[in-house]
């Protein structure tokens, strides 16, 4: 008999890490690796406590603007900490902006349409909760010129790539297929768009367009001037020569189109991110440009987990997220899980705050650890009863904040 909640255990870890969505794994490097992530510590205090550093990772605005000055991309990086190389993210320029209350819903890349750079730029780090160090708003010439050292590329699209041009006709940019492009056609990929088509119909391609930079980066390009990762980089052309002089991982983030309605009232083509794939992977790639969710008191938590499934990290930051708790690292970790989900803490006293974690995460057993990365207050080592809680599709408890929260 014993062997029937073991049987019952390992169904439900295959379950999560090779259903629905295991080919999301996340990137090899997310949290700029394991082993770098946490430097070593700063110092023991008189507890005997050690904190340790976790390596700078900025993060940098790339946006396209075509010759009718619309956004036609949005992407942001973040560097890899102490090494070279980094995290390119994607995200649809009309992606619906994060508004105050009694604000008219917009989509991010309306901000820009009067060429207000600023207002842009604070839509993008309120809609990814991050502090953007270094923006690029590329049109076609310099965007080439940016592009240049990556040179002959190959591509594959799902479908073809066209552009209205100004008179109104239509031109094909590239066509269904793999093939090897110049520089100056990734750029006119990312600067297309054909009347009437729908974002949805070519946010795809922007994909494809940072895959063939990744696939041709490889280990990193040796430029003419080679850059190293000692010194923070002081513009937006040290930031692309930095990422394309290592290894560069690509991450989409997925996007839902918004139904007309009291959020999108004009029946725009406006689409909404998942905020807890959001959080997860800007927590695993730029955990240092993270601003926080804004609630007073709210507990930071480093997820630590060693499924190594998407799938699984986004469901634990969405329960966190829903019990109030500012995630604000996630790793990736060497396996396999062990039993039950560990709450680590320094502090007994915060434990206050998770109080009825359980029934948002499932099992969980307490421990005191003698170090912390800095600014976590709880680290979480995700379990199998993690998997074996979700197995049943446990609703979500519904939680209220006072109003000293907000």
């Amino acid at each position: 008999m014993t062997a029937i909640p073991h049987r019952q255990k390992q169904r439900a870890i295959v379950a999560l890490c090779c259903g629905i969505a295991a080919a999301l794994m996340l990137p090899a490097g997310l949290v700029v690796g394991y082993n770098s992530v946490l430097n070593s510590g700063d110092g023991t205090n008189v507890n005997n406590v050690k904190t340790l550093t976790i390596p700078s990772t900025p993060v940098a605005l790339l946006a396209t603007v075509n010759s009718s000055n619309e956004v036609t991309s949005i992407n942001v990086i973040a560097l890899s900490g102490d090494s070279l190389g980094g995290t390119i993210i994607s995200l649809p320029a009309k992606s619906m902006a994060e508004v105050l209350e009694g604000e008219d819903p917009r989509r991010v890349s309306d901000s820009y349409m009067n060429g207000d750079v600023a207002a842009f730029v604070a839509d993008v780090e309120g809609l990814l909760d991050v502090s953007i160090t270094t923006v690029g708003m590329f049109k076609r010439a310099d965007l080439i010129e940016l592009f240049n050292p990556i040179g002959p590329t190959e591509i594959l699209l799902d479908s073809d790539v066209r552009n209205t041009e100004p008179d109104g006709a239509q031109r094909t940019v590239a066509k269904t297929g793999r093939t090897t492009v110049e520089t100056a056609t990734l750029v006119d990929i990312l600067l297309a768009r054909q009347t009437d088509q729908t974002e949805a119909e070519r946010f795809n391609h922007q994909k494809s367009v940072l895959t063939a930079i990744g696939n041709t980066v490889g280990l990193g390009l040796k430029l003419d001037s080679p850059v190293t990762a000692v010194d923070a980089p002081t513009d937006f052309k040290a930031v692309f020569q930095r990422l394309i002089s290592g290894p560069i991982q690509i991450w989409q983030f997925a996007a839902s189109a918004v139904p007309a309605g009291d959020l999108n009232p004009n029946s725009i083509d406006m689409y909404q991110l998942d905020s807890a794939e959001v959080t997860m992977i800007m927590a695993s790639v730029a955990p240092t440009s993270k601003t926080g969710s804004g609630l007073t008191g709210q507990l930071s938590v480093q997820i630590d987990s060693p499924f190594n499934n998407a799938v699984v990290s986004r469901e634990i930051v969405r329960r966190l997220m829903a019990k109030g708790l500012n995630v604000a690292l996630v790793r990736e970790v060497p396996g396999p899980p062990q039993e039950v989900t560990r709450v680590l803490y320094v502090d007994s006293n915060i434990l206050a705050g998770v109080e009825g974690l359980a029934d948002f995460i499932g099992e969980v057993s307490a421990g005191r650890t003698n170090e912390r990365a800095q600014g976590i207050d709880l680290q979480i080592v995700i379990g199998a009863s993690f998997a074996q809680f979700l197995e049943s599709n446990p609703e979500i408890p519904t939680t209220t904040l006072s109003a000293g929260d907000e």
